[in-house]
């Protein structure tokens, strides 16, 4: 009797480990309910782990395949007013895909392309299935500065005084790693920070330059866009400053639109300071928003050291005053990001959000 007591026992344990052995390795297996999020209604494509809506705004289209019939979608981003909104789900004839329909407005109301976000949340509560899919608009930026802290002198760009030197400006402003050099023949370094923007050049003739701070993150990157706002001096009565500018790249990296020559650097004419303007902050001229792109190639990389250069003039002779806003330098990914290069025909005058905003 205790041995048949003692085989009962050891055959209960025996299942029980059974049991919970097959438990531990349920738990572990993969689960049976999925949902993916495609950009193709025929799912061919790789599951999305993330996804860009462009800059204009508008309406686009993606897929979720699943094997649950009933899950909830909807959007969530920190803006105090969403900027993009979920406005259909509906069944596709595939079998297990359906097609949800997004509204997203345009990424701003200026020539601003940095990155925002948002979530496309998808929900099978009774499973307890979701999945997040991050959804961005614009670009990763790099280095980026509207120059609000700069608050010297006069917004009005016919006062001169109070503006200052790059040399003598505030630590806090040193700190963010901007600099300057003196151009070609040019007496002095002629960079001024005024109120809200940046002035190079002078009365004097001396061309200035502004160059971008260093950002160790471009070792990782391959194609970089810089978007800034320009626009060239002219007195009251209308008398002209040389408008011509260069863009360069140094430390590493090339203009985009000269691949096969990996040339460094690309000649730009500004538009004229609006002199009609009753407000300083309308002073800018049309078409003033810019957009240049850089590429890293096998012999030049973009690196840690690499930067760009902004430089008043064209021809060495003459007035040059450049005023210069509102700098960005992003990185832009292939396959993620739109084809910003594509879209504005090269680098130049700001034809996508700019053309939009006229």
């Amino acid at each position: 009797m205790k041995k048949t007591l003692s085989a009962m026992i050891l055959l209960a344990s025996a299942g029980l480990f059974a049991v919970q052995s097959c438990t531990d390795e349920g738990l572990n297996d993969p689960r049976k309910e999925t949902i993916e999020v495609h950009a193709l209604e025929d799912c061919s494509d790789e599951p999305l782990t993330a996804c860009c809506l462009g800059v204009m705004g508008g309406a686009s289209e993606l897929y979720v395949k699943s094997n649950v019939d009933q899950f909830n979608v909807f959007w969530q981003d920190a803006a105090p007013t969403p900027w993009a909104r979920v406005t259909s789900c509906e069944k596709t004839s595939r079998t297990g895909v359906w097609k949800v329909g997004i509204e997203f407005n345009p990424r701003s109301e200026g020539c601003l392309y940095y990155r925002r976000g948002g979530t496309l949340s998808i929900s099978a509560a009774e499973q307890n299935l979701g999945m997040f899919l991050p959804v961005y608009q614009g670009a990763a930026t790099r280095v980026q500065d509207h120059f609000d802290s700069f608050a010297y002198g006069s917004s009005d760009p016919h006062i001169d005084e109070g503006e200052v030197n790059i040399d003598k400006w505030s630590t806090t402003l040193k700190n963010k790693g901007f600099d300057s050099e003196k151009v070609g023949s040019a007496n002095s370094v002629a960079c001024y920070a005024r109120n809200g923007y940046l002035k190079l050049g002078d009365s004097n003739g001396n061309k200035g330059s502004l160059i971008t701070p260093y950002n160790e993150l471009y070792r990782y990157d391959s194609l970089l866009v810089v978007t800034f706002r320009a626009s060239a001096y002219q007195t009251p009565e209308g008398s002209k400053d040389e408008n011509g500018f260069s863009v360069e790249v140094l430390g590493g990296g090339v203009i985009k639109d000269n691949l096969p020559q990996e040339t460094t650097r690309i000649m730009l004419t500004a538009p004229y300071i609006n002199i009609d303007a009753e407000d300083p902050s309308q002073m800018w001229g049309e078409d003033s928003w810019f957009m240049v792109f850089i590429e890293e190639t096998e012999k030049s990389p973009l690196t840690t050291n690499t930067r760009i250069k902004i430089t008043s003039g064209e021809s060495g002779e003459g007035l040059s005053r450049l005023f210069v806003d509102d700098i960005c330098v992003m990185r832009l990914v292939d396959g993620l990001d739109e084809d910003y290069f594509k879209l504005n025909q090269g680098s130049g005058k700001d034809k996508i959000l700019a053309a939009r905003n006229k």
